[in-house]
């Protein structure tokens, strides 16, 4: 944390640089699901973004080069090669994909995003985020920080 003005300090690192984004992702989408009155899809949007980076994050602390790709099945299924739990997030990973063009694009013939899909992509959300950030503090606290 800075001192002077109660920020976490940005990480050099760079898995902690995208756990440090996946946060703020995070942070975003709920402090908009508690505001919002209509606009549903930002926070669908902000969760599953939170959930790439997180992934992604988990990847680099393991060693492994995270792929300048966005399919969150593809990177939860490269997460469980290293670390069998993640298998238990791909369904959850499903249900977020659809959000990263549905929720930033006005193609669609209609909007039907609704309270309870923001908040199911805020709880997933969570849960992943939660999941990775331990598995990382647990790999730093061990040294195996990119030696998976």
């Amino acid at each position: 944390m800075n001192a002077e003005n109660n920020q976490p300090e940005y990480p050099e690192k760079y898995y902690a640089q995208l756990l440090f984004f996946a946060r703020s992702d995070l942070e975003w989408a709920k402090s908009r699901l508690e505001r919002t009155t209509y606009f549903y899809h930002k926070p669908c949007f902000e969760a599953r973004e939170a959930v790439e980076k997180a992934l992604k994050a988990f990847l680099e602390a393991s060693g492994r080069t995270a792929p300048d790709l966005h399919s969150l099945r593809t990177l939860v299924d490269l997460c469980a090669q290293i670390d069998k739990e993640f298998l238990r997030l791909r369904s959850k990973c499903i249900i977020l994909q659809p959000y990263q063009h549905e929720a930033r694009y006005p193609e669609l013939p209609t909007y039907d995003f609704t309270p309870e899909m923001a908040d199911e992509a805020v709880a997933i959300a969570s849960e992943i985020y939660d999941l990775v950030e331990s598995k990382i503090r647990f790999l730093e606290e061990r040294g195996l920080i990119g030696r998976l």
